[in-house]
C-alpha cells in the first residue's frame, strides 16, 4: 500500500498540478481549488491542526503518509523536508483512490 502510494504521489506531481509544502498548501485549501491535501507523519501538530481544521470547513479530503517529511521530500524528488501537499490535479495517477 505504500508504495501504491508513493507510485501515486511521484505520478501526480509528474502528470497532474500539485502544490508542495505548507504554505502554497494552505494557500491552495482556502481558495477551495485543492482535489486532496496529503501530509506527513512528523508535520508540526499546531500546523496540522490548521490545515485540518481548514479542510474539514472546505469538504477537502485528507490523505494521511505514514512516513516522515524527508521520506515525502524524497518521493517527490526534493532535496529537502515535505511536510504536505496539495493535488489540485491528480493527472494520470491514482492518488484520489487513497481517499
Amino acid at each position: 500500500m505504500k508504495q501504491e502510494l508513493e507510485k501515486a504521489i511521484s505520478m501526480a506531481i509528474s502528470t497532474g498540478k500539485v502544490k508542495i509544502g505548507y504554505s502554497a498548501t494552505i494557500k491552495s485549501v482556502l481558495s477551495g481549488k485543492v482535489k486532496a491535501t496529503l501530509i506527513s507523519n512528523n508535520i508540526p501538530l499546531d500546523s496540522k491542526k490548521i490545515l485540518l481544521r481548514n479542510c474539514e470547513l472546505s469538504q477537502i479530503p485528507v490523505i494521511e503518509y505514514e512516513k516522515s517529511g524527508f521520506d515525502l521530500g524524497a518521493v517527490c524528488g526534493r532535496p529537502h523536508i515535505v511536510s504536505t501537499l496539495a493535488i489540485l490535479n491528480p493527472g494520470n495517477s491514482k492518488i484520489l483512490d487513497f481517499i
